[in-house]
């Protein structure tokens, strides 16, 4: 029988001051309010690398997927002043670049963090993870190209940090027991997903969406009451389809 992973995963991607049609991005002060909340509840943020090594019942994980500028800029401050941490996941093809892959209303683009940010945020203790290439679905890739893109990124990461890189995040969340197998066999220990239900042992989070979640929101994520995720997934389900329009950008482009 399949072990269902959930543990009390929260998944980030914008922590910018900059306005743009996105449920993801969250303005920085309603980043601050729910995280410090959460350490007034007594709850400590780590990374997943941190997490699965000792999780005690007042840790919680954070993850930020694509490696924006703006969460070093606007998260990392707060969270060191907390003493938290994240693990973050970078597209390696993106260090330093826009986010031209994505599907942006109005031409609204964000930089991805580079090279040099991604070192400082390891000095600090935060986890520097794989998010792949290019940000495309992996489930209808050729396997060699999905070899080459998830052996690559690992390979990228690796020389850039100087550390293992252990968890790989799927794009858009999206993953079949083809590209598990790939992703194991490419010596990850930790493979995540996002809203989704876990399959084939990828650790399953809880996405943060602006203008839906509050502070107590984001505490009943990572309480993971069966009732309270139970409408939270509902939530989160309808927001991440969103994300086939990044999806259809990319097949466009690709056509």
């Amino acid at each position: 029988m399949e072990k269902k992973l959930k543990y009390p995963v929260l998944a980030y991607h914008k922590v910018t001051k900059q306005w743009e049609i996105s449920f993801t991005m969250l303005y920085p002060h309603t980043f601050e309010r729910q995280m410090r909340y959460l350490e007034k509840k007594g709850y400590v943020g780590k990374s997943l690398r941190e997490y699965l090594a000792d999780p005690k019942d007042n840790y919680f994980v954070l993850t930020f997927d694509d490696a924006y500028e703006s969460v070093y800029k606007n998260a990392f401050p707060l969270l060191k002043e907390l003493g938290f941490t994240a693990t973050v996941f970078v597209l390696t093809n993106y260090l330093g670049k826009n986010n031209t892959w994505d599907f942006t209303p109005g031409n609204i683009f964000s930089r991805h963090m580079d090279a040099e940010q991604l070192k400082i945020l390891h000095t600090a203790g935060w986890e520097i993870a794989s998010h792949g290439e290019n940000h495309r679905a992996m489930t209808g890739m050729h396997p060699d190209s999905l070899m080459r893109e998830l052996k690559h990124s690992k390979e990228v990461l690796t020389s850039m940090i100087g550390d293992e890189v252990e968890t790989f995040c799927f794009p858009f969340g999206v993953y079949n027991a083809g590209v598990v197998a790939a992703a194991k066999a490419s010596a990850y220990k930790n493979l995540v997903g996002f809203t989704e239900p876990s399959r084939y042992g990828v650790i399953s989070r809880s996405a943060v969406y602006r203008v839906v979640d509050s502070r107590f929101s984001v505490l009943r994520k990572i309480r993971s009451c069966p009732l309270d995720l139970f409408f939270e997934g509902i939530k989160e389900g309808i927001f991440h389809s969103f994300s086939l329009l990044s999806r259809l950008k990319q097949r466009i482009i690709k056509s």
